[in-house]
């Protein structure tokens, strides 16, 4: 991995600082919370179950979540409210809250009012939001009341991508992980998608492609020695020390199954702890009772590594 998905300094920047209060949501407490990875001033969400802590404290979970075509209005809701972490995902955090973890819910750079905007533009794009997924995670130790030694990580769709990077970063100080629906993490194909879709369907060789000329500049930014290959988690999978639960919807069409099944299939490979689950339906985020066992899997996860 290259420095854009290193561990951050431990100093003041992974350090949560108080922001304000929202309301409560169904016994869950809500709080916003400032951190500062790379000196851009972030917030996250952290949701708190009701009642008392268990002894040791409560155990945590960090969520990662997915693409937003327009960044700056991620987590802001139809009365045109911030409101993180929106409608989109509020029942998904909600559920791990009220199953009796503190959740961990970070804005990328760029997303909501959090500084980085011009970083939601970039080809890699992904790739920096976990520097900020990274950060977040390791300003948890400043939080009052929770278990350090059971702290884990999911992510949705691209969150998914962002948290492969960030297990292999962290090792084992995620005690287990999680990922729905991942995005497959394949810049290439991807771009030449986008060229095509403005192109009546025809390439060639000869023709200029602004997005493989961004990539490549982004990469020289990096180093000389940086290739895309160091910033594709499917690449260092190998190195992955977290045990994983995978879970997909067979008839994705936004993000396509073959990405959650190349990463099993990979850490099969390497021998590698994993579960995998794919539904008999085309939902994205789950939904009703696919929604459901879900969560309930991943909870049985997480209680399992402990």
């Amino acid at each position: 991995m290259t420095a854009l998905v290193e561990l951050a300094n431990s100093d003041a920047s992974t350090r949560f600082a108080f922001f304000r209060n929202n309301p409560s949501f169904g016994n869950v407490q809500r709080t916003v919370m400032s951190y500062e990875p790379d000196g851009l001033r972030q917030y996250a969400l952290v949701l708190r179950p009701g009642g008392t802590p268990p002894d040791g404290g409560w155990p945590v979970v960090q969520f990662n979540h997915g693409f937003h075509p327009d960044p700056p209005k991620s987590g802001f809701v139809a009365s045109g409210q911030s409101d993180r972490p929106g409608d989109y995902y509020r029942a998904l955090v909600q559920a791990y809250a009220k199953r009796g973890f503190v959740v961990v819910a970070p804005d990328y750079r760029g997303h909501n009012v959090s500084e980085g905007g011009a970083f939601t533009s970039r080809v890699l794009a992904d790739a920096w939001y976990t520097r900020d997924a990274i950060t977040a995670f390791l300003a948890i130790e400043s939080l009052d009341d929770v278990n350090l030694q059971r702290v884990y990580m999911t992510g949705h769709s691209m969150g998914g991508l962002v948290t492969q990077r960030a297990l292999i970063a962290l090792g084992n100080r995620v005690q287990a992980a999680s990922i729905w629906s991942t995005a497959g993490g394949q810049y290439l194909p991807a771009m030449l998608l986008r060229e095509l879709m403005v192109a009546d369907g025809t390439d060639d060789n000869a023709q200029y492609k602004a997005g493989f000329s961004d990539l490549r500049n982004e990469l020289a930014q990096e180093g000389e020695d940086v290739c895309l290959e160091q910033v594709t988690p499917a690449q260092s999978l190998d190195n992955l020390e977290v045990p994983l639960s995978i879970q997909h919807s067979a008839g994705d069409i936004t993000t396509f199954v073959t990405g959650s099944l190349s990463v099993a299939a990979a850490l099969y490979q390497s021998n590698k702890t994993y579960q995998l689950k794919v539904y008999p339906s085309q939902e994205h985020l789950f939904a009703g009772e696919d929604f459901e066992a879900a969560v309930e899997r991943d909870v049985a996860w997480f209680n399992r590594f402990q």
